[in-house]
């Protein structure tokens, strides 16, 4: 009787193991900084209709043509131009185990497919292409595919409404 207790109680124990434990860690995220030169200002804008509804809009007096900068390393897997709808002109960043960043309405680029990319590389400059009413920058962090809040420096961006953003990392 004691064997078959024994017995049932590390059965249990590795049955309650193997569902707290993960079977893998997961990826920890990229330090995304925000995407433009250091110690610049910039309006970020956030709303709940939104498309996807985790975008930032980024914006700040006579920003046409302003380089945007990539917000953290990795490589240019998407350098497109989907004319007068949409993104309009964007860049795709994949920064691995998931992760990639997207910047729309571009009214020029700076990269290539395949091109290697770190903190301070611009990757093109912000524009009024696509579905946009005004020059901004349409800014996305995505995993998987699908859109997530963003975080810049480890720190969630402001959730629904206007902030100020700072570039101070790295600079």
């Amino acid at each position: 009787m004691r064997i078959r207790l024994t017995s049932s109680l590390s059965v249990a124990l590795l049955a309650t193991a193997a569902f707290l434990v993960p079977a893998s860690p997961a990826a920890a995220a990229p330090s995304f900084r925000t995407p433009f030169p250091c110690n610049q200002t910039w309006s970020g804008q956030t709303r709940t209709t939104h498309s996807p509804q985790y975008a930032i809009d980024f914006n700040r007096t006579n920003d046409h043509g302003d380089p945007v900068k990539a917000s953290a390393p990795g490589t240019v897997d998407v350098v497109a131009n989907l004319g007068d709808t949409s993104y309009g002109r964007y860049v795709r960043i994949n920064h691995g185990n998931g992760y990639t960043t997207y910047y729309a309405h571009l009214s020029g680029f700076n990269v290539s497919v395949g091109q290697s990319v770190g903190y301070s590389t611009t990757i093109g400059y912000v524009g009024n292409s696509g579905g946009s009413s005004g020059s901004h920058l349409h800014y996305e962090q995505r995993l998987n595919g699908s859109d997530i809040k963003v975080r810049f420096s480890g720190n969630l961006a402001l959730y629904f409404g206007t902030k100020n953003y700072t570039r101070t990392a790295g600079c």
